[in-house]
């Protein structure tokens, strides 16, 4: 009977408490869970495509900087060879592509597909807090795990996805799942929040599986294999600068 009482009382306190976060603090807390605090690091990355006539795999450098009005984030591929020297850079809502043999880099959408079903958007992760503003909130149930569901409006029209659906684990206010949603509020793509891991105490996602829901053979998963903090230089996140010495 105790242990019912104890039970009850927890759930009613961690309701108070996931409840008592406005809607910009828990979408600050879903940012925090994914992203490094640091303000300038490296990471390696593998991306791994399967679909119904194979698999295909591609590795990336993704450097980040914060600056002044935000943070920069450049990714840049170094396998497979036929890809080898692209780089994408995102500054802001502006999104730069370049790759070798170009004269000057161009501007994309962050819905451009960098391998497999991975939008740029994806690989240098999607930011929530000051992007998108929460039209509503409610608990539910996701695959056994007790989680907060947010339904999601981008506050600016140069964002790459319109609408998002997000589960928060309840508890630890960390993602679980998102649906990334065109205009129209069909949804495109499914975002899976497969693992997390830390770097001394600062948590980031290490693994996200992105499945496309128009074309269902799709499956892309993004892998996070180590992080440095490291000192860059501003001039790798200048998009006049890329494919320049």
């Amino acid at each position: 009977m105790r242990v019912t009482k104890l039970v009850g009382v927890l759930a009613v306190v961690m309701f108070v408490v996931t409840f008592a976060q406005t809607d910009e603090q828990l979408l600050q807390k879903a940012d925090q869970a994914r992203f490094i605090e640091a303000n300038s690091y490296v990471m390696s990355s593998k991306v791994i495509a399967e679909r119904s006539d194979g698999k295909g795999e591609a590795l990336m450098t993704i450097y980040n900087k914060r600056f002044a009005e935000g943070m920069r984030t450049r990714v840049e591929f170094l396998a497979p060879e036929s890809m080898k020297g692209t780089i994408y850079l995102v500054v802001g809502d502006d999104i730069y592509f370049w790759q070798p043999g170009l004269l000057q880099p161009i501007r994309i959408s962050g819905q451009q597909k960098i391998f497999g079903d991975a939008s740029i958007a994806e690989a240098a992760g999607i930011q929530f807090s000051g992007k998108y503003a929460v039209k509503n909130k409610q608990e539910e149930r996701l695959d056994g795990r007790e989680a907060l569901k947010l339904s999601l409006e981008a506050t600016s029209e140069r964002v790459a996805f319109a609408k998002v659906t997000l589960w928060l684990d309840k508890r630890e206010l960390k993602p679980i799942q998102a649906i990334l949603h065109a205009v129209s509020g069909e949804p495109l793509k499914k975002m899976l929040y497969t693992k997390y891991a830390k770097l001394k105490d600062d948590e980031y996602a290490a693994e996200i599986a992105v499945e496309d829901l128009l074309f269902k053979n799709l499956k892309t998963t993004i892998q996070i294999s180590e992080v440095k903090i490291q000192d860059l230089p501003d001039g790798l996140f200048d998009p006049q600068k890329l494919g320049r010495p």
